[in-house]
């Protein structure tokens, strides 16, 4: 059934290409639910999507961005990161910039599908903001269906309606998958990168995956579990600067998104 519901996905991803409307992920996991619905019964079907009150459990990040923090240990921890993550050859100038806020307790967002299409997003810290960066986070996510986790950037300081970009990779079982799309008013404006499938995913259940985004003007690169999947660009510089945050989405049942690890390196 998922190499059916792949294919479903292929061509939703092909005819919708950058335009307006529904997300393609978003269009990708209705396709999925429908493919679901109508198979044989099994010992593995999800529970029935019953929409109640998102709530969250969030530790609030005390750390704001602070150019000392470049001469601490934790900055050269974190250069260290940088170095094996990304590399020099990379081309972003890393080492010509600092250590802008690092995260001292575990963010977990808990929510109740079906969600709305924006889902949650949760500021990693008061006033972080940035345009040129690179950031990095463990996420451990958990649930019976389709669920995605990520980071909401360059964002608009309202966060739930506010333009911004969005980092964000799907959980789902053997179909594991990442997209930069761009969003307004809590709904899908375009797609950067459209939607791209990663072996380098970790989809099962309760896994932790850890993934870096350089964000360079107008260029997007995307690292996950220590491998550079692609770079993508927006030339139109939609946003050039902004908030930072989690964000998480379920589609139905219980699910979680846990962010651990996390921090933020500011480009010159």
């Amino acid at each position: 059934m998922y190499k059916q519901s792949a294919c479903l996905i292929l061509i939703v991803i092909l005819a919708s290409g950058c335009q307006t409307g529904p997300s393609a992920l978003d269009q990708a996991a209705t396709m999925i639910a429908q493919t679901v619905a109508a198979a044989p019964a099994t010992n593995t079907s999800l529970p029935p999507s019953t929409p109640l009150p998102v709530k969250t459990s969030i530790p609030k990040a005390t750390a704001t961005p602070n150019i000392a923090l470049t001469t601490t240990v934790e900055a050269f921890g974190v250069l260290s990161e940088v170095d094996v993550r990304v590399g020099t050859n990379s081309g972003a100038p890393y080492r010509e910039g600092y250590l802008a806020w690092k995260q001292d307790e575990s963010v977990t967002i808990d929510m109740t599908g079906p969600q709305k299409e924006a889902g949650v997003v949760q500021e990693i810290g008061e006033n972080v903001h940035a345009s040129d960066f690179i950031f990095k986070s463990d996420v451990t996510w958990s649930a019976s269906g389709l669920l995605i986790c990520g980071l909401a950037f360059r964002a608009e300081s309202n966060l739930d309606t506010g333009r911004q970009y969005k980092f964000q990779f799907v959980r789902f079982s053997g179909l594991p998958a990442y997209a930069i799309e761009v969003y307004e008013n809590g709904l899908f404006r375009n797609s950067v990168s459209t939607v791209k499938y990663a072996d380098h995913i970790d989809s099962s259940n309760e896994a932790t995956n850890e993934f870096v985004l350089v964000a360079q003007d107008e260029r997007f690169t995307v690292y996950i579990n220590g491998e550079e999947q692609g770079q993508y660009y927006d030339v139109s510089k939609q946003r050039s600067e902004g908030l930072l945050a989690f964000h998480a989405w379920q589609d139905s049942g219980n699910g979680s998104c846990t962010f651990e690890n996390s921090w933020l390196w500011i480009l010159p």
